[in-house]
């Protein structure tokens, strides 16, 4: 009867532990307040990825731009916002690209103020007035060092490379975006700060 017990017991484990390690998939290796770091992480699940609750915080609408754009949306979409990105008093307009590199998407952001008439201004034969502005995150094929917080138990400096999401929300009427890269092993919290300046506030790593 013991050995019964001590079966079924086994058995519920090995169903009860998958579970357990996907709802602590994700840590927090280093932040400025480890109690909102804490509390972003779970907004996020096991491809860090935000849940539809922070999705929601931004109100993005497909930018349909003039000229004969790419068929498939996957690789080749823009989206637009009006938020408070830099949390500065003042609302931007937030364009989102997304372009593919070697066949994965990859994200970008580039930031007007709200009355800017840039879109009507960018076509898809010409994208150069909205790629011109200094007020922007733009990485692919490139990286970002995670190196503004010390992480712990890190032996060689982790960085985001090539291919990025970038998800901007709102949590307590303050604004942020996420970054992570094709690899979802970390994700960047971080405050945007104008031009192309942007203040991490929160590392989360895979486990």
């Amino acid at each position: 009867m013991k050995e019964r017990s001590e079966l079924l017991l086994a058995v519920l484990w090995s169903i009860a532990l998958p579970s357990l390690v996907s709802a602590a998939s994700i840590e927090v290796a280093a932040g400025r307040d480890l109690s909102f770091c804490q509390k972003v992480a779970k907004f996020f699940g096991d491809r860090l990825a935000p849940d539809a609750e922070l999705i929601k915080t931004v109100d993005w609408k497909q930018v349909d731009l003039k000229g004969l754009g790419p068929k498939t949306r996957q690789c080749s979409s823009l989206d637009g916002a009006i938020m408070d990105l830099d949390n500065n008093g003042t609302k931007d307009l937030v364009v989102k690209t997304t372009f593919c590199m070697k066949g994965a998407p990859s994200d970008s952001l580039y930031v007007f103020p709200a009355d800017s008439t840039v879109l009507e201004r960018t076509s898809w034969q010409d994208m150069g007035p909205l790629l011109a502005t200094d007020d922007k995150f733009e990485r692919t094929g490139g990286t970002y060092p995670l190196v503004s917080l010390p992480i712990e138990q890190s032996p060689i400096l982790p960085a985001l490379a090539t291919m990025f999401t970038a998800h901007p929300f709102i949590l307590d009427s303050v604004a942020y975006v996420a970054l992570t890269d094709v690899k979802r092993e970390w994700l960047v919290i971080a405050k945007y700060g104008g031009g192309q300046q942007f203040e991490d506030q929160c590392y989360l790593r895979m486990r």
